[in-house]
């Protein structure tokens, strides 16, 4: 009995979530969504309240509304928020569903009566909060293949990116740029201390910031990933996962302008010391957040600027959203940053995919390709 309880314990989330619910349908019984169509239009749904608990079912999209672009994916990028969702611990944004898939690149298929900027055919991008219809936005819709998105929502594709490519734009590139530009106003010859840089954010920060012409300091958690962002010739890279960065640092007579964040707690405020002068911290993990987690106020003393960004708040303020998007593509096609490395996952690994995310093992992105 002893070793079925180790066995069960050692399973992940999506097989943990698979045996409940093969259990809830009693012997024999079939889980729903195996035997679901993948090369037609489809999406995950949560089955119940529990972690990962999720099946692929039928989607039938009517046409867009007036103010909807319909869009058929042929890639989508997971993000760490994806995850969260899953485990079903997301702190949800304001007036925002937490639907997973929001990082799109496909081909428009229709367009709403009242929609300017494309046609059907177009290549574009995408942050997709939920297919839209009838004025309303779909909750519990995950990773669908074909959706009806708001308009201020689109953006068209860079000419020389694949899809897989494409997909990777909307949340850590516009995620990057709004810290590092909007936020820190991030300047050339400064200091930017990224902290856990192998993950998607971190790369994309590591693209803008060398476009900018900043010096670059980094962390990541694992001797493998240090290696990596050595090799990408960042000369001080320690480890998030302990306050040494902070002494490393220190010691080198580092003094960050800006700080892209996303360590909680104690490394938070360790990291927050480092800044000098008129620093930036720009602050992305939702931990602290969700946690009501006090600020100490004296550290702020040196004129810092404390800023916390969700990109979903965006939706509710689409100007900076179309600039920031504007910006991006327009350096992606003149070659002025490049795509960051990814993995690829067919629309049947989902759980596997958000799984391999959970773990932290990967540098860059994961994304599914349709």
């Amino acid at each position: 009995m002893s070793d079925l309880v180790a066995a069960i314990a050692n399973l992940s989330p999506e097989r943990k979530a698979e045996l409940i619910a093969r259990l809830k349908a009693g012997k024999g019984g079939a889980v729903r969504g195996a035997d679901i169509d993948h090369a037609r239009n489809h999406e995950y749904r949560f089955r119940s309240d529990i972690p990962f608990d999720l099946a692929a079912a039928p989607l039938e999209v009517g046409d867009p509304d007036p103010d909807c672009v319909q869009v058929d994916a042929r890639a989508s990028a997971l993000n760490f928020r994806d995850v969260m969702i899953a485990l079903r611990i997301y702190p949800a944004s304001p007036e925002v569903p937490s639907n997973m898939g929001s990082d799109y690149a496909g081909v428009v298929t229709k367009v709403g009566s009242r929609v300017t900027r494309f046609k059907p055919g177009d290549e574009v991008i995408a942050m997709n909060i939920g297919h839209v219809e009838q004025g309303r936005i779909r909750e519990n819709s995950h990773f669908a293949k074909c959706i009806n998105i708001y308009e201020m929502c689109v953006f068209r594709k860079p000419q020389r990116l694949t899809f897989a490519e494409a997909s990777l734009i909307p949340t850590v590139y516009l995620t990057a740029w709004l810290a590092l530009v909007t936020c820190a106003r991030l300047q050339r010859g400064e200091t930017v201390l990224v902290h856990t840089a192998t993950g998607g954010v971190g790369l994309a920060a590591i693209e803008i910031a060398r476009h900018l012409g900043a010096e670059i300091l980094a962390t990541a958690g694992t001797a493998d990933k240090r290696a990596y962002l050595a090799g990408l010739g960042i000369d001080h890279v320690g480890d998030s996962r302990s306050a040494a960065f902070a002494a490393q640092l220190r010691a080198a007579g580092k003094v960050p302008d800006v700080i892209l964040n996303t360590l909680a707690g104690d490394l938070m405020l360790e990291s927050l010391g480092l800044l000098g002068p008129f620093g930036r911290f720009v602050h992305i993990d939702k931990k602290d957040i969700a946690a009501d987690t006090a600020l100490p106020m004296g550290r702020l003393i040196q004129g810092l600027a404390f800023h916390f960004l969700d990109i979903s708040l965006l939706l509710r303020n689409p100007r900076h959203l179309e600039s920031a998007m504007a910006a991006l593509v327009e350096l992606f096609d003149a070659g002025g940053i490049q795509p960051i490395a990814h993995r690829s996952y067919r629309p049947t690994e989902v759980k596997q995919a958000i799984t391999d995310l959970s773990r932290g093992t990967h540098i860059g992105k994961l994304v599914v390709e349709y």
